[in-house]
């Protein structure tokens, strides 16, 4: 597992010796609109070695999917990107052709998108977008293993049917079959793979992707909103808000001894923790221009904030094994 870096900080080696698969230095993502520029995503660093799988939480429009789309390089194009590096395996993400990134799309940089519905051509039958994305693949028993690894056996004499035919979960698991078992890339960018899915067929999924991992060495970017589900598949833990990376830490040390307010916030509003009759903790105020903040982001709803929160964004601090965007890091809030 390749260590944290703090932000603009030099690439990090995995306790190997071997670079990171994945190295992302201070990435940004402005969208350009009638009203402004908005930004999305702002001075995000990370590392990610061969193996590991980096969870990232955070509230809706905290910028996690936008973070996995510019990696990709399949923003839209009011979309502004800048970054001090991005690097996959020897490779600058940044200076590479579109022909040289389309190359990389699908083969060793798998994506699973957040909505399965309108990522299938509604115009063409299920198992011919399969034999497409599989290469052509025609072995009856290397389909039916496929999709029996992701509990669809009982569609294989389904698959002349268009994707309207099929629910969000199955078709959900359709796009895992072939961004990660079909083609088993070095890299899997999931974007709330498991959010359509019930909680049987969720851990089947959670199961196969870790013995994937184990398999073939994958590294993953797993994007999600629930908190349990990334306890269970994450080595690493990144909390977005706002378009920034607040916090990342070690997944057990996360959980156990949380240091930025908005994780322990986050933690402290998940039902789980409470009686039946008590009360539930939730966050006070809204997110809504939090991105536009000169200060932390966080300040307007944080009730440990000083007046330094509200004027000047904090620089990202090592504690223990966290990394740490909060002028009060350390501190017991």
């Amino acid at each position: 597992m390749a260590p944290a870096t703090r932000a603009g900080g030099t690439a990090a080696t995995s306790p190997s010796g071997d670079p990171p698969l994945l190295s992302v230095r201070d990435l940004a993502v402005t969208f350009r609109t009638r009203n402004g520029e908005v930004p999305a995503v702002r001075e995000v660093s990370f590392d990610l070695a061969r193996g590991e799988i980096l969870g990232l939480v955070g509230e809706s429009g905290s910028g996690k999917s936008t973070v996995l789309t510019a990696l990709t390089r399949m923003l839209p194009r009011n979309a502004q990107v800048t970054a001090g590096h991005i690097g996959f395996d020897g490779t600058d993400l940044l200076g590479l052709r579109e022909a040289g990134m389309r190359r990389l799309r699908g083969d060793r940089i798998g994506l699973i998108p957040q909505r399965p519905m309108t990522s299938l051509s509604p115009a063409t039958p299920v198992g011919r977008q399969l034999r497409w994305h599989l290469d052509g693949l025609d072995d009856a028993g290397r389909l039916r293993e496929l999709l029996g690894g992701v509990g669809l056996g009982a569609v294989l004499d389904r698959l002349d049917g268009y994707p309207f035919e099929f629910s969000g979960g199955q078709l959900q698991r359709l796009l895992i079959a072939v961004a990660a078992l079909g083609k088993q890339p070095d890299l899997l960018l999931a974007d709330e793979p498991t959010t359509t899915l019930d909680a049987t067929v969720q851990a089947q999924v959670l199961r196969l992707l870790l013995e994937l991992r184990d398999r073939v060495g994958l590294a993953m970017v797993f994007v999600t909103h629930d908190l349990g589900v990334i306890s269970q598949i994450s080595d690493r833990i990144g909390v977005m808000y706002a378009g920034r990376l607040v916090e990342i830490a070690p997944t057990r040390e996360l959980f156990d001894a949380p240091r930025h307010p908005y994780t322990q916030a986050l933690l402290e509003a998940i039902p789980g923790r409470y009686r039946r009759g008590e009360p539930l903790r939730t966050i006070p105020g809204t997110v809504t221009g939090a991105n536009r903040l000169a200060g932390c982001p966080f300040a307007p709803r944080c009730a440990a904030a000083i007046d330094l929160c509200h004027e000047e964004n904090p620089v990202t601090r090592e504690v223990g094994t966290s990394l740490v965007g909060c002028h009060r890091a350390g501190e017991d809030l």
